[in-house]
C-alpha cells in the first residue's frame, strides 16, 4: 500500500512538472517595411508632399491600406487618413505619398509619424483562403529651423511725378517685401495720414487695399492714386501704411516731400498705363504700354526707360531698356514691352517695374539723374485654366458623417462641384455614382453602397465661373461590405456656355468603410467553491462572430488573488474561429471572492476594445481529516485490520479524488491545445 501511494504521488508531481506547450501556427504573415531613405525635412508652416517606397518582407501583401497617425505640429489636408496604395508583390514596391503641413510655430525637431498598414496575405500553399494583417512602422519628419514668420517691410517709395506740386494728381508706388519664410495670407494694407484739407487725400480708389497672399521672401507692390491738396505746404509730409494679416497689425512710416514750381526742372509723368488686368497663364505674352509725357518747359535729354521683374518666372520677350535722345518740352512718347511668364511662374501678382532716367538743364553733364520709377502688378494664373480655359467641373471636397463608414448603417456624404473656369458657366450637369462590387459574399455583384430615399442620379441647373455647388447624399451600406477603403465614381455630363457637351468625365470617392468587431463569449466553467491556497481551474470558450480580425487579443485574469496561466496572448483572432482559455485562481482569504476574464483586443479601425466576464467564488478552509492512527505508526501486526479501517479508505477516496481531477483538467486542456495545432 505504502508503494502504492508512493507511486500515485510521483507520478502527480512529475505530471505536473511537465510544462503544457502549444505549437504556434506558423503563418507567412508578411512585413511591410520603409525602404531607406533619408529623414524628410519640411519647413515650418509649409506644406510638402513626401514619397515613402514600401515593400512587403516575406510574402505579398494585397489591398494595402495605410492609415499614418500624425501628432503635432505635423498635420494632413487629406479628407481621410485612409491610403490605398493597392498590391505590394514579389520584389516590386509601391509608392506612398503624404501631404504634410507643418504648423508655423513647429520648433525644429524630429517628430515620428505611425504607418498602420492593413492588408490581406495567403498563408503557405493556400491560395483560396485570404488572411487579413496589420502591421506598424513609424518614421520620422524632420521640421527645419529655417521657416520664419511673414513679416512685410517696405523696401522703397517713390512717386510719379517725382517732384510734387501743389494741387497734383500723384501716383504713390510702394514696394515691399515679405522678409519671412512662410507666406502672408489675407492681407489688408491701409494708407494713413491722408487730409482732404493742406495734405494728401485719395483721388480714386480707396484707401485700403486687399492682397490675398504674398509669398515668403517675394517682393510685392501696391499703388495709390493721391491728389495734393492745393494749398497743401511745401515740406515732408508723413503718411502711414499698415499691413494687417495673421492676426498681426505692422505700421510703416512713409514721407512725401512737396516742393519747387513749374520751372524747377523737367518733370516727367507716365500716363495711360495699359497692362492685363485678369489673370495671365504661362508662355502667354503680356504688353505693357503707357505715355512718358514731359510736363515742363524744360528739355529732358539722355532718357533712359527700363521695365523689368524682380522674379525669374516672369521674362521679357522684348528689350528691356529703351532710351530716347531727348523728350522735348510738352512732348510725349509712347512705350511698350512684351514680358511672358514661364511655366515656373505660380499664381500670384508679380511687380514689374518701370525706371526713368533722365538730365535736363539743372544737372546735364554731373553724376546725380533724375529718377522717376512705377511699379505695375502682372497676376499670373497657373492652374486648370492656363490653356484653353476649357470649362472643366471637378469635386474638389468631399467629406462622411460619420467619418469612418459602418457596414450595415446610413452615412451622409457632402460633394463640392466646382467650376474651374474663370470665364465659363457650366450647366444642364448630370451627375450619376457608381460603385464598385463590395460584397464579402464572393457570389454577390451587389454595390456596396445605395442611395436612401432617393436614386443615384441628381441634376444642378448651373455653376458660374469660379464657384462651387454643394450636395449632401444620404448613402446605405450593405451589411457585408468588404472593411476597406472602397471607391465611388461620379459620372459628369453638362456643357459649357457656348453649348459645348461634355461628356465622359469622371471623378473618384474614396470611401472607408469598417465592420463591426463582434466577440462572443461561452459560459465560464468554475467549481463554485474554494479552497485557501488551491488553485482552482477558471475556464471558458470564444467566438469571433464577426465579419473582421480582432488584432492583437490578449485574455487575462483579473483580481484580488494570486494565479496560475493568468494571461493568454490570442494574437490576430480571424473571423469565425474560436478559442478556449484555462486559468487558475489561488484564494488566500476566506469569503466571497470576485473575479472577471477581460478580453482586450484592437478592431478594424485601430481602436482598443474591452469585455469582461465576470466570476464569483466562495472561499472556505481546507477541510482536516482525522489520522485514525493519533500520529502514532500503527503496530505491524494489525496491517491488516488498518485496511480494514473506513477512516483509511475515507481518506484514500477523497486524495484520489482530488488528484484525478487535477488530471482531467490537465489532460483537458492539453487535449485543446493539440486539436488546435492539428
Amino acid at each position: 500500500m505504502k508503494r502504492f501511494l508512493a507511486c500515485i504521488l510521483t507520478f502527480v508531481i512529475i505530471l505536473t512538472a511537465i510544462p503544457i506547450q502549444g505549437w504556434a501556427d506558423t503563418l507567412d504573415k508578411p512585413i511591410i517595411s520603409v525602404e531607406d531613405m533619408d529623414i524628410p525635412t519640411i519647413d515650418a508652416g509649409k506644406t510638402s508632399t513626401i514619397t515613402l517606397n514600401l515593400k512587403a518582407i516575406g510574402n505579398s501583401a494585397y489591398d494595402v491600406v495605410v492609415t499614418p497617425v500624425f501628432t503635432e505640429p505635423l498635420t494632413t489636408n487629406n479628407l481621410t487618413n485612409n491610403i490605398s496604395v493597392g498590391n505590394i508583390t514579389g520584389s516590386k514596391t509601391a509608392s506612398l505619398k503624404l501631404d504634410l503641413t507643418a504648423s508655423q510655430n513647429a520648433l525644429p525637431g524630429n517628430y515620428p509619424v505611425e504607418l498602420k498598414f492593413n492588408f490581406n496575405y495567403y498563408t503557405g500553399s493556400d491560395v483560396t483562403t485570404r488572411q487579413t494583417g496589420t502591421y506598424s512602422e513609424t518614421i520620422y519628419i524632420r521640421v527645419s529651423g529655417k521657416s520664419t514668420a511673414p513679416k512685410l517691410l517696405i523696401t522703397k517709395v517713390s512717386t510719379n511725378p517725382e517732384v510734387i506740386l501743389p494741387g497734383q494728381d500723384v501716383k504713390l508706388n510702394v514696394l515691399f517685401e515679405n522678409k519671412g519664410t512662410v507666406d502672408a495670407n489675407n492681407v489688408n494694407v491701409r494708407l494713413e495720414g491722408l487730409k482732404s484739407n493742406s495734405g494728401f487725400y485719395i483721388s480714386s480708389g480707396t484707401d485700403l487695399k486687399f492682397i490675398s497672399r504674398v509669398p515668403g521672401d517675394m517682393v510685392s507692390s501696391l499703388s495709390y492714386d493721391l491728389k495734393a491738396s492745393t494749398n497743401i505746404p511745401r515740406g515732408t509730409h508723413e503718411l502711414e501704411l499698415v499691413f494687417e494679416y495673421g492676426g498681426e497689425s505692422q505700421r510703416q512710416k512713409i514721407y512725401l516731400v512737396v516742393g519747387g514750381s513749374n520751372s524747377y526742372s523737367s518733370n516727367l509723368l507716365m500716363e495711360n498705363i495699359q497692362y492685363p488686368t485678369s489673370g495671365i497663364a504661362p508662355n502667354k505674352d503680356f504688353v505693357l504700354n503707357f505715355d512718358l509725357r514731359n510736363n515742363s518747359d524744360s528739355d529732358a535729354v539722355n532718357v533712359v526707360i527700363k521695365a523689368e521683374s524682380s522674379d525669374s518666372a516672369v521674362v521679357p520677350k522684348t528689350t528691356s531698356i529703351l532710351k530716347l535722345n531727348s523728350l522735348k518740352a510738352g512732348e510725349s512718347q509712347n512705350l511698350s514691352f512684351t514680358f511672358t511668364p514661364t511655366e515656373d511662374a505660380i499664381t500670384r501678382n508679380y511687380p514689374i517695374n518701370i525706371t526713368v532716367e533722365y538730365e535736363d538743364d539743372f544737372n546735364q553733364g554731373s553724376d546725380y539723374k533724375h529718377e522717376l520709377n512705377q511699379y505695375v502688378g502682372m497676376y499670373v494664373v497657373n492652374g486648370e485654366d492656363s490653356g484653353t480655359n476649357k470649362a472643366k467641373l471637378i469635386i474638389d471636397k468631399y467629406s462622411f458623417e460619420p467619418q469612418l463608414v459602418k457596414a450595415g448603417e446610413n452615412f451622409e456624404m457632402r460633394l463640392s462641384f466646382y467650376n474651374t473656369s474663370s470665364t465659363k458657366t457650366v450647366k444642364n450637369i448630370k451627375i450619376f455614382l457608381t460603385s464598385e462590387s463590395g460584397s464579402s459574399n464572393v457570389e454577390s455583384n451587389s454595390s456596396a453602397f445605395t442611395p436612401v430615399n432617393s436614386s443615384n442620379t441628381f441634376y444642378i441647373d448651373s455653376i458660374s465661373p469660379k464657384s462651387r455647388v454643394e450636395k449632401t447624399i444620404t448613402m446605405f451600406t450593405i451589411p457585408d461590405a468588404i472593411a476597406k477603403t472602397h471607391t465611388i465614381t461620379a459620372n459628369f455630363e453638362y456643357e459649357d456656355s457656348e453649348g459645348i457637351e461634355y461628356t465622359g468625365i469622371t471623378e473618384l470617392i474614396g470611401v472607408p468603410v469598417v465592420q463591426q468587431s463582434k466577440l462572443e463569449l461561452g459560459e465560464l466553467s468554475y467549481m463554485p467553491e474554494a479552497f485557501i491556497g488551491q488553485s482552482t481551474p477558471i475556464s471558458l470558450e470564444f467566438y469571433n462572430t464577426g465579419k473582421v480580425t480582432l488584432y492583437n487579443m490578449m485574455v487575462k485574469l483579473e483580481g484580488d488573488f494570486q494565479s496560475e496561466n493568468a494571461q493568454y496572448y490570442v494574437g490576430n483572432f480571424t473571423s469565425g474561429s474560436s478559442e478556449y482559455f484555462d486559468g487558475y485562481v489561488i484564494p488566500m482569504e476566506m469569503g466571497e471572492l470576485k473575479g472577471d476574464v477581460v478580453f482586450t483586443y484592437e478592431d478594424s479601425t485601430g481602436q482598443m476594445q474591452e469585455v469582461r466576464k465576470e466570476f464569483s467564488l466562495n472561499v472556505v478552509e481546507m477541510p482536516v481529516f482525522e489520522d485514525p492512527w493519533g500520529g502514532e505508526m500503527p503496530p505491524m501486526e494489525e496491517e491488516t485490520s488498518l485496511l480494514k479501517s473506513k477512516g483509511l479508505w475515507i481518506t484514500l477516496a477523497v486524495i484520489l479524488a482530488a488528484i484525478g481531477g487535477i488530471v482531467f483538467y490537465r489532460k483537458k486542456k492539453k487535449n485543446k491545445e493539440l486539436s488546435l495545432d492539428e
